[in-house]
């Protein structure tokens, strides 16, 4: 039996992968305590993400942490050319210029951009910095065994994997971010919603792990970061690049017959089928996975909460996969903040499930298509190594058409940070109509509900600087309406303000109002040309206080 405990934790965060240590640092960054345990040590031999999209390198920004992983030990000045061939040593079909980020230069819409940053690097990032805040604690090796919700706090019961010590403690919150497994998840009864065979099943990928130095060269290829390979059989398998410094590759396999044991892989003929020769390279892990495209039915439960592959599994096209994870844990971050300091209302973790359950179907459908896209090159491809005209020519054919339509999921700026928070309850929403959402372009828009748009400032920061730690009022310009009646209303609600007034006008033809209240995820709640009427019922709104 669990030894009993008093001891109260505010945040019982379960899962130390990279969504539950992101959730674990912004609760922290935000001096909010919590409690993560994780069943492993935390080693990652097999990294299941290695790219960091616009939108968490724009939450990067904001912990502070960004410059570590731009920093991180993958080569500045290595490509991150996407690239189709027939094999590593055969023919190149296509490329697709992505620049190093030593050559990089931001782009309009953000100061950031995507880098390749695997997890065997950015989780440790994360977890240095969640340690750093002193009302975080990571426990490595302690499994939760038995929850029960009681209405006042979730009564949990764990064990020390090490010494087989048992210990009850009591969290006002529990959130689980146990991967596509999630015991607490199955516990609760929480059903998924899928495409494809039963159980939203759209492959059995194999990943695997391997050291080669000078594989490129050896090939005769110019460097680049993912390789897809394309034969007479048609699109089945990429090649990526890990580690460029100690020569880490992994080739994902993208189906198999569902049969495969790590012992009948046959590792030989898949890098044979991949290089397009025998080669000799040091293997270094395998995993056998389920490639599923599904959501759960709903994302929390009284004082349980679910986040990342816990509620939604992604197929890895299109790099969504964890990064949706990190938007759950900022979006949830900020509300369990709310709460905990009181000044949350009763209607505001409701808005979780509300805003998060519909960016997962969205990310899910896509990152399916994406890959379903795949399949669309499987005949006619008799001639694809010929050296001949009839072979020449169907490589041009076929290389156009894979960057276009292959291609698409390396263009996802859209599906990156034009994401938006439609008909959340916590959002007041102006009549204005949605910009469109489309995977490869973003609309820059300050319509309630969207991500408040990047602009650089006259001292050169981001507009993104600005949020953050509570909510913030802009005011463009000095005619501006005053702000003081949503100040005045917010202090009265202890909920966290201030007034920044900008002389912007690049900034304020982006935001299309003179007052633009924006969220501490960054997102905004409300805007207008003059003051509210009502300011406390705005406050009261994006506080999650009004009833429906």
């Amino acid at each position: 039996m669990p030894v009993p405990s008093n001891r109260k934790v505010p945040v019982l965060i379960v899962g130390g992968g990279p969504v539950g240590l992101a959730l674990a640092a912004d609760l922290g960054w935000r001096g909010i305590g919590c409690e993560l345990i994780e069943q492993t040590d935390g080693a990652i031999t097999a990294p299941k993400m290695n790219e960091v999209n616009v939108r968490t390198m724009e939450f990067c920004r904001r912990w502070g942490i960004a410059d570590q992983v731009l920093n991180c030990p993958f080569p500045a000045d290595y490509p991150f050319d996407v690239v189709f061939v027939t094999s590593l040593g055969g023919h190149e079909l296509g490329r697709m210029r992505r620049p190093s980020r030593a050559r990089q230069k931001p782009d309009a819409y953000s100061p950031m951009r995507m880098q390749a940053c695997s997890q065997l690097w950015f989780d440790p990032i994360l977890r240095d910095f969640a340690k750093s805040h002193a009302c975080v604690k990571l426990r490595h090796r302690v499994r939760l065994e038995t929850f029960e919700d009681t209405g006042a706090g979730v009564t949990c019961d764990l064990v020390d994997l090490a010494s087989g010590a048992r210990e009850r403690v009591t969290a006002d919150y529990l959130v689980a971010c146990d991967g596509a497994t999630s015991m607490v998840r199955g516990t609760l009864g929480i059903g998924l919603d899928g495409k494809g065979d039963e159980g939203g099943v759209l492959g059995h990928p194999l990943h695997l792990f391997f050291r080669a130095p000078d594989l490129l060269k050896n090939c005769g290829k110019e460097d680049g970061t993912f390789f897809l390979a394309i034969d007479r059989d048609g699109l089945w398998a990429n090649i990526r690049i890990i580690d460029p410094v100690n020569a880490l590759w992994r080739l994902m396999v993208l189906d198999s017959d569902g049969k495969q044991t790590p012992e009948s892989v046959d590792k030989a003929a898949l890098i044979r089928r991949a290089v397009g020769r025998a080669m000799d390279v040091e293997w270094v892990g395998l995993s056998i996975w389920t490639r599923r495209s599904v959501v759960a039915k709903q994302y929390s439960k009284g004082r349980v909460f679910m986040a990342g592959d816990a509620v939604h599994q992604l197929s890895p096209t299109g790099a969504l996969g964890m990064n949706t994870g990190i938007g759950d844990a900022v979006d949830l971050g900020w509300k369990l903040a709310a709460m905990l300091e009181g000044w949350g209302g009763p209607r505001l973790l409701a808005s979780y499930d509300a805003e998060r359950r519909p960016i997962g179907h969205r990310n899910v459908g896509m990152a399916a298509e994406f890959y379903l896209a795949h399949g669309g090159f499987e005949d006619g491809l008799g001639a694809i190594d010929d050296d001949s005209e009839a072979g020449r020519a169907l490589r041009a054919r076929l290389g156009s058409k894979l960057e276009r339509d292959v291609g698409a999921m390396f263009r996802t700026i859209g599906m990156q940070i034009g994401y938006r928070y439609d008909g959340s309850p916590v959002c007041v929403p102006d009549g204005t109509p949605p910009p469109p959402d489309s995977p490869d372009n973003f609309v820059a828009s300050a319509r309630p509900g969207s991500r408040a748009p990047h602009a650089v400032l006259a001292d050169g920061r981001s507009m993104l600087d600005l949020f953050g730690q509570g909510f913030t009022l802009l005011r463009f310009g000095a005619d501006a309406p005053d702000g003081k009646p949503l100040e005045t209303a917010a202090r009265a609600r202890s909920l966290p303000l201030r007034t920044v007034t900008l002389d912007a006008p690049e900034a304020a033809a982006l935001y299309e109002r003179k007052l633009v209240l924006v969220r501490p995820d960054g997102h905004v709640a409300w805007r207008s040309e003059t003051a509210p009427v009502g300011a406390g019922a705005v406050i009261d709104q994006v506080r999650g206080a009004l009833s429906a």
